[in-house]
């Protein structure tokens, strides 16, 4: 009877196993493209705000590490989204964030969509028509994306993790604050958690008892989308 009980957790136990290898292997292959472009520098981008006041984002943001969403023509999320909502809420403490929209289109009604957006604390801005911001309005297109530039001005995190990418974004927006671009900041979480999706890292456990000021659920809640 307990071979037969033995025989029947094996395959649970397999497929545990297996959920959390196709996890970390997917984890893996996004985050490599998070630091596709990291060797840009955008401290010189031009942005205009509602106001008409045009100044770089070098001086608008300097010692900031900022989580911005390039878009064209899907609309940013606003405080609606609960999962963007609730992510701005906890970097609430950490006076180096800001979360900020950039238009970077020509269609004046769709700047006023994004001016329009139910955001606390979110500031949104047009991306000037000049020769210094093509290379970064080349690399967007028309799906509102979300990227995570240092103190600097680098290319942390080029489409990186979104608001629904639970523990993810987290860690890697808090890991910016140190320079530390998305690619390695997601490697490293994701190499700090067992096959039981609990850390094994006691830096990690650490980092999540003061950052969301609990204790980790019996299962760390990990959420990963392929946004590339």
């Amino acid at each position: 009877m307990k071979q037969f009980y033995y025989l029947l957790l094996l395959p649970i136990l397999l497929f545990n196993s297996s959920c959390t290898m196709i996890i970390k292997g997917l984890g893996k292959s996004v985050a490599n493209h998070y630091d596709d472009h990291k060797d840009l520098n955008l401290s010189k981008l031009s942005l205009l705000d509602g106001a008409g006041h045009q100044e770089t984002l070098g001086k608008s943001f300097y010692g900031k590490t900022v989580y911005l969403y390039v878009w064209n023509q899907d609309v940013p999320p606003d405080d609606q989204n609960s999962d963007y909502k609730a992510l701005k809420q906890r970097f609430q403490k950490y006076n180096d964030v800001v979360f900020i929209n950039v238009y970077t289109g020509t269609d004046e009604n769709k700047w006023k969509k994004v001016q329009d957006l139910k955001n606390e604390k979110v500031k949104a801005y047009r991306l000037v028509t000049t020769s210094e911001n093509n290379t970064f309005r080349n690399l967007t297109d028309s799906v509102a994306r979300p990227q995570i530039i240092g103190k600097d001005g680098t290319l942390l995190g080029f489409r990186g993790p979104t608001p629904a990418d639970h523990l993810i974004v987290d860690y890697a927006l808090y890991q910016a604050r140190d320079g530390i671009d998305a690619t390695q900041a997601t490697k490293t979480l994701i190499r700090g958690i067992n096959s039981k999706v609990k850390f094994k890292n006691q830096d990690l456990l650490l980092w999540y008892e003061d950052h969301f000021g609990k204790k980790p659920d019996e299962k760390l809640n990990i959420s990963i989308s392929n946004n590339n």
